[in-house]
């Protein structure tokens, strides 16, 4: 690897976008410990409120698309300090908001913000370290992990000492000011050749039913995460395994599960192909599942199976990208195309969770999850096989 030293232009600017990444991590993983506050303070049900999630992911999809455009054609760090301006001017609103429909507004816009802040990352740090990029990438989803582990900590302080959980967004608000600026202070980094020779709709038609597959991969896997970590929180609460305090420390726990994971990624993708990754990551995950869904009634697989969950699914993301970097150039509207397909999970499955939360219990967290997991593996499986046949790793890069 070339020019990354710890004092290099590269792994500076890598820095940045590390951060950028782990405040969405901080974003996305606060909205479950948040949502019954902000249930009691609109009057409405779980299952009503949990339209938030779909509001943040439809948000989320649009910010997608918008951003494959975006940074194709505009300096990305610009793009990227935008995007974090945008998200902290939403998370100063939240706290002051009563009404749902104001509440689906904000969160929809979160979410826009939010999808620029994931295409940009995961595009620019391909186009920094290139064919070096796996354990940056894998950092990367790291720091985004990091993240996740720390909010609903944060907001549980928040919640004790001001009674209102939604105030840590101000907080949140204030520490990625600093960070936009540092972005419009470093050159933007330059698309690789092999992206810039190749038109991003000619690249869509040539891999088209490949990236197809990997879209509904990215969309089985990120549903199935952020259901997870986002109705967690609920479930404990549901089943009675403590107090509120215990409900956010197990989801915490979830989200610490895949900082270990992403830990373990880094070395590991220096040693493993990302094919070897992922069939590691998708056993593990419905190993932990299942290990919660037979024995429901055991605390401890309950909080064994959550940091299993976590560790397992913690490098497919970032594993999913460099097995599609192996295999194509990495476009920003590929990269986009992948991540409206993550976002659509997000939108669909959480929604989802809580519909059958409210009207057959929280048992339904953990059965719903794990037909998705089981879903992953097998369109994992055809990709495979497509890929093989068609030779796609003889030419991607």
């Amino acid at each position: 690897m070339n020019d990354c030293g710890l004092a290099s232009p590269k792994l500076r600017l890598a820095l940045l976008f590390y951060t950028a990444i782990f405040f969405e991590g901080i974003m996305l993983s606060s909205v479950g410990p948040v949502l019954p506050e902000l249930r009691d303070r609109t009057g409405s049900t779980l299952g009503a409120i949990g339209i938030l999630f779909t509001a943040n992911s439809l948000g989320y999809i649009l910010g997608s698309l918008a951003a494959g455009r975006s940074f194709g054609r505009l300096p990305g760090n610009y793009v990227l300090a935008v995007a974090l301006v945008w998200t902290a001017v939403v998370a100063v609103l939240i706290p002051f908001i009563g009404e749902t429909w104001l509440l689906i507004v904000a969160f929809a816009a979160f979410g826009f913000a939010l999808g620029f802040i994931d295409v940009g990352t995961n595009t620019l740090i391909v186009w920094v370290f290139r064919s070096d990029v796996p354990p940056y990438m894998n950092a990367l989803h790291l720091s985004f992990a990091v993240g996740a582990f720390l909010s609903p900590l944060i907001v549980d302080r928040f919640a004790v000492v001001n009674d209102d959980a939604t105030t840590a967004y101000w907080l949140f608000a204030v520490l990625m000011l600093p960070l936009a600026f540092a972005l419009t202070r470093h050159q933007s980094p330059p698309p690789p050749d092999a992206v810039s020779d190749a038109p991003s709709g000619q690249v869509l038609r040539r891999y088209a039913l490949f990236l197809g597959l990997m879209a509904l991969f990215f969309f089985m896997h990120v549903g199935a995460e952020l259901s997870y970590g986002g109705w967690i929180f609920s479930y404990a609460d549901e089943i009675g395994i403590g107090n509120d305090t215990t409900g956010r420390v197990l989801n915490s726990v979830f989200w610490g599960g895949l900082v270990i994971g992403r830990l373990l990624a880094i070395p590991l993708s220096m040693r493993l192909s990302s094919r070897s990754m992922l069939l590691l990551d998708l056993v593990g995950a419905a190993a932990s599942i299942g290990l919660i869904a037979l024995l429901p009634d055991w605390s401890p697989a309950l909080w064994i199976g959550t940091i299993g969950f976590g560790v397992s699914i913690a490098s497919i993301f970032a594993s999913g990208m460099n097995y599609t970097e192996e295999r194509m150039p990495i476009t920003s509207g590929v990269t986009s195309l992948l991540i409206v397909g993550a976002g659509l999970g997000s939108m669909t499955l959480p929604w989802v969770v809580g519909r059958a939360f409210d009207a057959r219990g929280p048992e339904m967290l953990i059965s719903l999850v794990g037909i998705t997991v089981a879903g992953a593996i097998v369109v994992f499986g055809i990709i495979d096989v497509l890929s093989n046949r068609r030779g796609y790793g003889s030419t991607g890069r």
